[in-house]
């Protein structure tokens, strides 16, 4: 199996088959990242909730679409259907926000600038959105290999 550069899995190209295991290789290997989403990756999402659990951040997220809006040079945003997945993000994740996410009252700074939050701040903005700019909203994830969000971007949307 492979993974895409969305991070899903499906079969490997044609003519990679793997080689066959060793004599001594009775069991086959667990895929490491079977129970960890997005280990590796870096994915386009919405995100639905966001909140704080035992020390850690923990964000609601589905996979989403983005394409650039060429007549107005801004980003149009496709929420993705299906089930949210819970993503944990890494004690020391990078947040950079824009507008909406952050609102629009930052002096001397332009809404698409991506500014740094914490993650109690980025907990706190997400919530106070209205549910329909949240809905809209769209966010840039990086992974690690252990599947912990090491760094969220939003996307600036007028």
């Amino acid at each position: 199996m492979r993974r895409d550069d969305r991070g899903h899995r499906g079969p490997s190209p044609a003519g990679t088959a793997a080689a066959a295991p060793a004599a001594e290789d009775t069991a086959p290997a667990a895929d490491a990242t079977a129970d960890v989403p997005f280990a590796g990756t870096k994915q386009f999402v919405t995100i639905d909730k966001a909140w704080a659990e035992g020390g850690l951040t923990k964000l609601s997220v589905r996979l989403a679409e983005k394409t650039v809006n060429t007549q107005f040079d801004t980003w149009e945003i496709a929420p993705g259907a299906g089930k949210y997945t819970t993503v944990t993000l890494a004690e020391d994740a990078r947040v950079l926000l824009t507008v909406p996410v952050r609102g629009d009252d930052t002096p001397g700074a332009g809404g698409g600038e991506p500014l740094p939050a914490s993650q109690a701040e980025f907990i706190t903005l997400l919530t106070r959105l209205d549910p329909r700019t949240r809905e809209g909203a769209g966010f840039d994830l990086s992974f690690d290999g252990e599947g912990r969000a090491t760094k969220v971007q939003s996307l600036y949307k007028p």
